[in-house]
Parts: C-alpha cells; sequence; structure tokens
C-alpha cells in the first residue's frame, strides 16, 4: 500500500503522515516507510524522534539517482541502487519502528 499526503501549507499534513504511520506499524503493518519531502523537514519529530535526532538524519543525496538515455533517444531517472540499499544507507529508525527517509533539507538561504 502507497499512501501520500499533499495539500495547503499548515493543513497538518506532517502531523497526519506521521501518525498514520505510527498507526499503521502499531497495528502490524510490516515495513511501514515514511519519507518527509518538506523543505522544513520535521516528521521525524512527528514520529518520536528527538530534535537532535531529527536535525542529524542524513538526507538523500543525488547521487542514487543517474540521467540516462535509452536507445529511443529519451533520458530518464533511474535508481542507482535498489530501494533497500537506499533504505539501509540513509533510512533511521523511529521508536514505534516506522524508517524515515529524508529528501533533502534547505541549509542555508538559496539553497531550497
Amino acid at each position: 500500500m502507497k499512501i501520500a499526503i499533499a495539500g495547503k501549507g499548515g493543513s497538518g499534513k506532517t502531523t497526519i503522515a506521521g501518525t498514520l504511520a505510527r498507526m499503521l506499524s502499531r497495528g502490524g503493518a510490516k515495513d511501514v516507510l515514511a519519507i518527509d519531502a518538506d523543505s522544513n523537514p520535521n516528521l521525524g519529530l512527528t514520529l518520536g524522534l528527538s530534535r537532535e535526532a531529527s536535525e542529524q538524519l542524513r538526507p538523500l543525496t543525488r547521487d542514487i539517482v543517474q540521467r540516462i538515455t535509452d536507445e529511443g533517444g529519451n533520458q530518464k531517472t533511474v535508481l542507482v541502487k535498489t530501494p533497500q540499499e537506499v533504505i539501509h544507507e540513509f533510512g533511521t529508525m523511529t521508536p514505534d519502528d516506522v524508517t524515515l527517509l529524508l529528501m533533502g533539507r534547505v541549509e542555508h538561504a538559496g539553497a531550497g
């Protein structure tokens, strides 16, 4: 099952996504993966990580994907690593056994 949470800023997306992920995991769902793609990532806090642990999360790096051109001349982006390798390298386990991936983080002005 795949669930995406989207909406206007300030509508509670992070709270809903984190609560849903925790409830699924507590209810016995296997391999719950939460991906924080917000430019101001706070899903780690909602999933029970401390602020310090959340700030230490390692975001995904650009080298996990590569642009290739297929035989028809079409460009596409492909994963260089398997999803399991990406999760193992970048995933952080949270208190309710939800694995968290951080898409990125704005480090300074003009970086977002």
